[in-house]
């Protein structure tokens, strides 16, 4: 498996001039990524909480991710704690992001996750010392704006975000840290990037499970084929799509093209999954959006 990625791996790379392979890949992950909600659905009607999941199916691939990083420590071992934070703020991500999904509404839990813009603005200049232009402020008050107004306007004062609005935001967060300690990392290899999050989602997840404890179902054997099929084809196929892509197209572009991946979410929980928008939702998701697309072409 590991020469087989390998050899994947650099055909990938002698594609780097042509554009066309990391968009299509960039959009194949976005989708796969904005329909995540469907699978959590299902497997959360069979009693799998999101540290269930994150137990089991990203163990799956964790197992198998932890020979193949390990076999590139000798070009990875002096960013080994960049690697880590990698690691760590992508597993942080998938499992808030994991249980907001299971938990809450899609399309509240989407607009709310999509608040990246503003953080990834504020960790650029905080951690890369980047500088805000006034593309970017604005990029920052109308990402805060559309959470304003999708929070309820002025009553966000009177009452606490829920569980499930804060790990949301949350899930944001944790996955523009990502991108940041990502574009500090120039020597961890694509497969140590790609691999490294599946090793510490189960960990987090166990810790998680600790806190909020809750026992496996007993599940059949269709049911761990699926959640198998789930693990290598959907988490994992996403992952090497979207860190393909992301490595090898302008930010800008990728930022972009990223967004589909709330349009596919949005559209597919109110065709599927009977969500109704309300007014509220309309507006701060526009200005989010209005955001993203900002901060994209400032990129």
């Amino acid at each position: 498996m590991i020469n087989n990625y390998s050899t994947l791996s650099s055909a990938l790379r002698k594609s780097q001039n042509n554009k066309t392979l990391p968009i299509i890949s960039i959009l194949i992950g976005t989708v796969f990524w904005g329909l995540l909600w469907l699978p959590l659905k299902f497997f959360s009607q069979l009693g799998l909480t999101g540290n269930l999941i994150g137990m089991t199916a990203y163990s799956m691939v964790g197992i198998l991710a932890i020979p193949i990083v390990w076999k590139q420590r000798k070009i990875w071992h002096k960013e080994w704690v960049l690697l880590l934070l990698i690691g760590l703020f992508y597993a942080l991500a998938n499992i808030t992001f994991t249980n907001a999904l299971i938990k809450g509404d899609v399309v509240r839990v989407m607009l709310l996750f999509y608040l990246l813009p503003a953080w990834g603005a504020i960790g650029g200049v905080m951690i890369l010392g980047e500088k805000l232009s006034k593309q970017r402020c604005l990029a920052i008050v109308l990402s805060l704006a559309g959470v304003f107004v999708i929070m309820g306007g002025t009553s966000i004062f009177s009452q606490p975000f829920s569980l499930v609005d804060m790990m949301a935001l949350s899930a944001g967060l944790f996955l523009s840290a990502t991108g940041v300690v990502n574009k500090m990392a120039v020597k961890i290899p694509m497969a140590s990037r790609s691999f490294v999050p599946f090793i510490f989602c189960p960990l987090l997840a166990v810790l998680a499970n600790l806190y909020v404890p809750t026992s496996m179902p007993e599940l059949d054997a269709t049911s761990w084929l699926l959640l198998a099929a789930f693990a290598f084809f959907w988490l994992f196929g996403a992952t090497v799509f979207n860190t393909y892509g992301l490595a090898n197209l302008e930010a800008s572009r990728a930022s972009v093209l990223q967004v589909t991946e709330l349009f596919v979410a949005i559209i597919t929980a109110m065709v599927i999954g009977g969500e109704m928008l309300e007014m509220k939702e309309y507006i701060g998701g526009a200005l989010i959006i209005a955001a993203t697309l900002i901060e994209a072409a400032e990129a």
